[in-house]
């Protein structure tokens, strides 16, 4: 089993989209696969359990994170596929974890102790900051995925940044890892995506996925409808990239079950 955090601390890097899409190529490849939203925005929620009725949330599991009654995995409309969903109540939390740092950072990582040998592959999808929330799933994780913006600097400066927390976050969980970048929204018919590609390449040697996500705009639509590209429109080309980066994260990462 492994745990994987998808994040970086600037916006619109499309890490929902990631995880999500991600997590059902995964689950498709004969995975048992959990996707944790652990952003109070609710996004991957919104993607993967629109319409479904869930009792408890992530403030449940953070705010009793021993209680074994908390059942909050819930089925996804794919097979082998759950989310543990999240509300915008969670955010309130922040002021507690705070006043109980350093201790509140293993809050996650108590309560997915009791679920984690159900899975192969947890992935985490955190809030655009670098605040406790994304501490906790450091500190629950063994590798770290950076989505990346192409055509945007900023996301550079968010991946650096993120960098630095990973490894000053190793000093909680020395079992974490950078595992890779990912170049996501590309438009290649762009000279800007080109170029920023191409420093990539050069600056990040052996950190990036060979899969470069293109932009789509099948992709746009389907969340707007809040559903994923695999149920809005299930032969889109664009699904191949989804399902390429899944297999290049099992060759990175094999099922340990």
């Amino acid at each position: 089993m492994k745990v994987i955090t998808v994040g970086n601390n600037k916006g619109g890097t499309g890490k929902t989209t990631i995880t999500t899409h991600v997590g059902v190529a995964l689950s498709k490849l004969n995975s048992r696969v959990l996707v944790i939203d652990n952003d109070p925005q609710c996004n991957a929620t919104s993607l993967l359990l629109t319409g479904k009725k869930f009792k408890y949330s992530m403030y449940d599991l953070l705010t009793d994170p021993n209680n074994t009654n908390i059942e909050c995995e819930i089925p996804t409309n794919f097979p082998n596929l759950y989310c543990i969903p999240n509300i915008v109540d969670t955010s309130g939390l922040s002021l507690h974890f705070t006043q109980t740092y350093p201790d509140s950072l293993f809050t996650m990582k108590v309560a997915l102790e009791r679920i984690k040998e159900k899975y192969d592959y947890i992935l985490i999808d955190c809030p655009p900051t670098l605040d406790i929330p994304m501490g906790m799933a450091l500190c629950a994780s063994d590798a770290v995925i950076i989505p990346i913006e192409v055509g945007s600097i900023h996301s550079i400066d968010g991946l650096d940044k993120c960098l630095d927390l990973i490894e000053a976050m190793q000093k909680f969980n020395p079992q974490l890892n950078f595992l890779k970048l990912v170049m996501n929204r590309a438009d290649k018919r762009t000279s800007i995506s080109k170029i920023m590609i191409e420093e990539i390449k050069k600056n990040y040697k052996n950190e990036y996925f060979e899969t470069i996500v293109s932009v789509c705009t099948a992709l746009q639509q389907a969340e707007y409808l809040r559903k994923t590209l695999f149920e809005y429109r299930p032969t889109d080309s664009a699904l191949k990239y989804y399902k390429q980066l899944a297999k290049e994260i099992v060759t990175l990462l094999p099922k340990q079950r």
